[in-house]
């Protein structure tokens, strides 16, 4: 009896020890997830383009993270100012000076004078999600901005440089282009333990590396399990979800 309450409490101790570190090891690779390394370089670069005045695109698929990776920009002493990227030449300079605690109107007879003033900015640096959604008129004065040293981040999908290229060679030229690529389902693999990595594996595939329809599967397997009173996402439950999705 007393040999086996000894090797019981031996077997719990090393069960606990194995239990911290398995948790120290998510711990670290959650925040691989986050940040990544390939992240944590473009973020290098792009800081190193706002400091120096230069401006950046961000190219990427269809979820791959995006503006999740603008919303991570926060250079020291600069202020972002986001811009929508369905508006009118005159409604995006008024809406950067807007931001900026200005008193503009957006009116097409002022945008010269707002253009002077944006490009006289030294305090910002300005954040275009969606960029594919751009106006192309718009893009000349975009221009103007960049070459006054006010830094621009765009993001958008890989059409924006297909784009720029055709139409505006000069405009590409002035910009350090990074390209997104999807998350690694290794991470994914982490990040959902409650889900079997064949299931995981399986989604992944099915979604061809659409983050957002990847994630959006994954949380409806999770749903689904917890209705069904399920303690994990078995590969026949996600197989339920994926013999839905249309042909890709």
């Amino acid at each position: 009896m007393l040999l086996f309450s000894i090797v019981k409490a031996i077997i719990e101790e090393s069960m606990w020890h194995r239990m911290r570190f398995l948790e120290k090891y998510d711990m670290k690779r959650k925040e691989d997830f986050i940040n990544d390394k390939r992240r944590i370089s473009y973020l290098g670069a792009t800081y190193n383009r706002i400091y120096r005045r230069q401006s950046v695109l961000i190219e990427g698929d269809y979820g791959v993270g995006k503006t999740r990776f603008l919303k991570l920009l926060q250079p020291k002493k600069l202020h972002a100012v986001w811009v929508e990227s369905l508006f009118n030449i005159h409604e995006t300079l008024a809406s950067i000076l807007k931001k900026l605690n200005y008193d503009t109107i957006a009116t097409y007879r002022r945008t010269p004078q707002y253009l002077e003033m944006i490009c006289s900015l030294s305090n910002c640096f300005i954040l275009i999600d969606e960029a594919n959604d751009l106006d192309p008129r718009v893009w000349p004065y975009l221009k103007r901005v960049i070459d006054a040293g006010v830094p621009i981040v765009f993001a958008g999908l890989p059409k924006v440089r297909t784009f720029l290229t055709r139409e505006h060679p000069d405009i590409l030229s002035r910009l350090k282009t990074l390209i997104l690529y999807p998350i690694v389902v290794e991470d994914f693999i982490v990040e959902y333990k409650d889900i079997e990595q064949e299931a995981i594996e399986q989604i992944y595939m099915t979604t061809k590396g659409d983050m957002r329809k990847f994630r959006e599967i994954c949380t409806d397997c999770r749903d689904r399990a917890k209705e069904l009173k399920y303690t994990f996402v078995d590969i026949n439950l996600a197989l339920e979800f994926l013999s839905d999705l249309p042909p890709q």
